[in-house]
């Protein structure tokens, strides 16, 4: 009996250094051959451990597990170093834009060149930056492929930013499996790539145009967007559906064609825009669509589209960040050069987690101002103490200058405000819901009463367009 105790004590010893084989073996070729054993592999090699306790009945299968297992790791390392495809065979490229605006949905091209003459199969992983993922874990960006002999393959995945600044990718990772399956082989390859998440430049883009239209596009249609002018800016031919009352009767009479007269708008207006960068302007906003973005982040945007719009119509554009003191404050000027550099100043502001002092930065901003200027705020209105400090702080506007004031909507707080309750949580959270929403319509009544000021309160996508609107109709009637 004890003869049986020793043998079997002798086999556990002899299982756990062939265990011990097995993983010295994993982490050898891990670290030297940069190649994980696939699961084949582990299989043949626990093998012997299965021998070995049959070795006491079987004392020749220790000869067996003698000879096995060396012969398994000679396969092993012939298979991952002389008959799978040699790593420098294998190139990995990316493709990506060196600028990406936030919010959007962007594109990333894996270009993968397979220069032997083997398929190859694997599975490729990008290091895609945790700012870029839109929530999604580093796992959701492993790709399965399979590159035939002497060719290359294009895979594409999309990002979306959910916040500013810059961020890198590192090299890309690719598994394959060795010729004869037993190894896992990693290569990482391509260039690091640095890109720049900037605010949303396509809605810049985009309102430019729609503000921006052809002098043939006829007056009648000019004056239905509000953008006809006053101020006379020259003579051109007469196009279906301009008004006749522009005509310039002497002009036609003289050429023996129709002739009208254009007007543009007044230029070099001042434009201050306010950028409220506080504590409350960090809170999470979702649009209908489902993307969610910082209020500061929705606020940035459509002051950047406006401002485009603004300088291409001639004015002279200023912009300011605060919190509880000035970040930014860019000076009143006018032309392309001038909208660049309010593009680069105002990308890389942040928000601060702190209090806005409304009253010591207005007057800081208001001294700046030498003739009567549009002022856009774009600000936060749910906090009842702090908007009645905005409120104080903008009569050192309200005296002289026309007050525009920009809040997105809660659209949040307005489904839990119109929500049918179904238990009592429901229903306390709709209450307070609804109270929170008649304080802002309180202060937006005071904003609009006592500093007659302009108030476009609008959902977050909206913002820009509401706020596009307005400033041509102010055109339009020469308030500014």
């Amino acid at each position: 009996m004890d003869d049986l105790q020793s043998a079997i004590l002798a086999q556990l010893q002899d299982s756990m250094v062939q265990f011990t084989v097995v993983v010295g073996v994993a982490i050898l070729l891990g670290r030297l051959g940069k190649a994980q054993p696939a699961w084949p592999l582990f299989a043949l090699l626990l093998l012997p451990t299965v021998l070995l306790g049959l070795s006491i009945y079987w004392p020749w299968l220790t000869w067996v597990v003698a000879i096995y297992t060396p012969l398994v790791m000679l396969v092993a390392l012939v298979d991952g170093f002389y008959l799978s495809v040699p790593r420098r065979n294998l190139h990995l490229s990316r493709t990506v834009e060196p600028k990406l605006s936030i919010g959007h949905r962007h594109a990333v091209t894996l270009t993968l060149i397979n220069a032997s003459d083997q398929l190859v199969y694997g599975w490729v992983r990008d290091s895609v930056p945790d700012g870029l993922r839109d929530g999604k874990p580093r796992e959701a960006f492993n790709l399965p492929v399979s590159i035939e002999a002497q060719a290359q393959q294009r895979i594409s995945y999309e990002i979306k930013p959910d916040r500013r600044g810059l961020n890198r990718f590192e090299q890309i990772h690719f598994r394959y499996r060795s010729r004869l399956g037993l190894l896992w082989i990693t290569l990482r390859d391509g260039q690091p790539d640095t890109v720049k998440v900037t605010p949303d430049l396509r809605l810049v883009k985009r309102m430019r145009l729609l503000a921006s239209r052809s002098q043939t596009a006829g007056e009648l249609q000019k004056r239905a967007l509000g953008l006809e002018g006053t101020q006379f800016s020259g003579l051109r031919h007469y196009f279906p559906g301009d008004d006749v009352r522009k005509m310039a009767w002497q002009a036609t009479a003289k050429l023996d064609l129709p002739v009208v007269r254009t007007y543009t708008h007044e230029v070099e207006q001042p434009i201050l825009v306010l950028l409220d960068a506080g504590r409350k302007m960090a809170m999470p906003l979702t649009d209908a669509n489902g993307k969610c973005l910082q209020k500061y982040d929705w606020a940035l945007n459509s002051a950047l589209a406006f401002m485009g719009v603004a300088v291409d119509r001639g004015d002279c554009v200023g912009a300011g960040v605060f919190s509880n003191q000035v970040l930014v404050n860019l000076p009143l000027d006018s032309g392309r050069k001038h909208l660049s550099r309010l593009l680069e100043g105002l990308s890389n502001t942040e928000v601060q987690t702190v209090e806005p002092d409304y009253e010591t930065v207005m007057v800081q901003f208001a001294r700046k101002l030498k003739r009567r200027s549009l002022v856009v705020v774009f600000t936060d209105l749910i906090d009842p103490l702090a908007s009645r400090s905005l409120l104080r702080s903008l009569s050192s506007f309200a005296r002289t200058h026309l007050l525009m004031i920009i809040t997105p909507a809660e659209t949040e707080l307005l489904h839990q405000g119109q929500a049918m309750p179904t238990d009592v949580t429901a229903a306390y959270r709709k209450g307070v819901a609804q109270d929170l929403l008649e304080l802002r319509r309180d202060t937006l009544r005071t904003l609009q009463k006592a500093h007659h000021a302009i108030v476009i309160d609008a959902p977050p996508d909206a913002l820009d367009e509401a706020l596009l609107r307005q400033y041509l109709l102010l055109k339009q009637k020469n308030r500014l």
